[in-house]
């Protein structure tokens, strides 16, 4: 049996679709919150029907998909249709019961069906509120529309990444989405402590866009303080070709991190690379020397590094104590020992889950139950959480509550 998490006790109502505020729900869910997903009749989560994207599906053979598995892992299932008043009724006796309210809906939406924080709060004075937008909850742009590319387009993401001179480029899929579930569950964390110290809930509210802008910090602060705009550099021009990448004989790469410790580990270096007369030449044993000559020592450790395999290279970065690491292709994840020695990627029934990197010693963080089917826990909500009869229920169904 697993042992209870550091959330076991709260109770979330999560009314959120796509990605970012599902993925909010799911961290919770992961820590030990009953999370309670509310979904459409019929249809569902938007995210079930996700084929994919950049040609990859992520539809499986048995009509599961799965990013949905991932953000829907740990959650009970019920569908409500919000356009009827007893729809809306079920929702508003849940969050009386509840402590977290989750929502990435659109401002309108959510006050067209009553589940704004000023009408939930008279429901219940403990309850924390989480409203996730695109762009934020307040400017002219608070109700438009937006999901993962608007996060990574407005942030400045798109650019961020992109080499000077290049066009926008998309840096990994989901990753605004992502992004925003973090700062969802820590927007919630934060408010629930608070209320332990008050006894009051409140609303918090983030966005896309200001995690995308806050992840990128000591670039925006700069650009923003100064005008510079700091952008990555083709690897031939990097400032300090100790702080790079640089692929072996075996075709596998390895990237440098020596960017403040180089001059220390220059000769070592050397050594290893077969390359022992460099070691004491002027042109590249500062960093200011190494930059001036960036172009020469890119090209010499280009080809040094094409004259020794990657195993071999790596037992010199254990015995040296050099500041590298193997370059992971997304594939290679699944199979990384230090991946799995910290269960960042754990297999259980039959399926590799990517975990909540977090460890509790005394509260573990786990993946208890899977994606729910649609509607799946309606009944038993409404039974354990409202005490609704049988006979309710049959009769809520029949007129197409749920």
């Amino acid at each position: 049996m697993t042992a209870a998490g550091p959330l076991t006790g709260i109770r979330v109502i999560e009314w959120a679709h796509a990605h970012m505020g599902p993925a909010g729900g799911m961290f919770l869910g992961d820590m030990g919150a009953d999370v309670i997903h509310v979904e459409t009749p019929g249809t569902g989560d938007m995210m079930r029907h996700h084929e994919g994207t950049w040609g990859v599906r992520q539809l499986l053979p048995d009509g599961r998909c799965a990013i949905f598995e991932d953000l829907s892992r740990n959650k009970r299932s019920i569908t409500v249709d919000l356009n009827k008043v007893e729809g809306k009724r079920i929702v508003h006796e849940l969050v009386e019961h509840a402590d977290v309210f989750l929502t990435n809906m659109r401002p309108a939406a959510v006050t067209k069906h009553e589940l704004d924080y000023e009408t939930l709060a008279k429901l219940n004075s403990r309850l924390v509120y989480c409203g996730a937008t695109s762009y934020g909850e307040r400017g002219p742009e608070k109700d438009s529309p937006g999901l993962e590319m608007m996060g990574l387009a407005r942030s400045g993401m798109l650019f961020g990444g992109a080499i000077h001179g290049e066009p926008p480029a998309y840096p990994t899929v989901g990753i605004s989405d992502r992004l925003g579930g973090i700062g969802i569950a820590m927007g919630i964390l934060a408010a629930l402590f608070a209320r332990e110290q008050t006894g009051e809930g409140q609303a918090v509210y983030t966005s896309q866009l200001g995690w995308g802008i806050n992840l990128q910090t000591v670039a925006v602060h700069i650009a923003a303080n100064t005008g510079q705009i700091q952008r990555p550099v083709p690897r031939e021009e990097a400032n300090d070709p100790l702080y790079n990448w640089y692929r072996c004989r075996d075709g596998r790469w390895t990237a440098l991190g020596m960017i403040i410790y180089g001059d220390r580990f220059w000769p070592q270096i050397c050594a290893v690379l077969g390359i022992d007369a460099l070691a004491d030449d002027v042109r590249f044993t500062t960093v200011a020397a190494r930059e001036e000559h960036r172009h020469e020592l890119v090209a010499i450790l280009d080809d040094a590094f094409a004259r020794i395999d990657y195993p071999d290279w790596e037992r010199a970065v254990h015995e040296h104590g050099f500041i590298a690491t193997r370059v992971n292709d997304l594939g290679d994840l699944a199979t990384d020992e230090q991946i799995l020695a910290n269960e960042y990627i754990k297999e259980q029934d039959g399926w590799k889950w990517i975990t909540t990197p977090l460890r509790f010693t005394k509260t573990p963080v786990s993946i208890r139950s899977k994606a729910p089917g649609i509607g799946e826990h309606t009944d038993e909500v409404l039974r354990e959480v409202l005490a609704y009869t049988p006979e309710r229920i049959a009769e809520l169904r029949a007129a197409g509550v749920f």
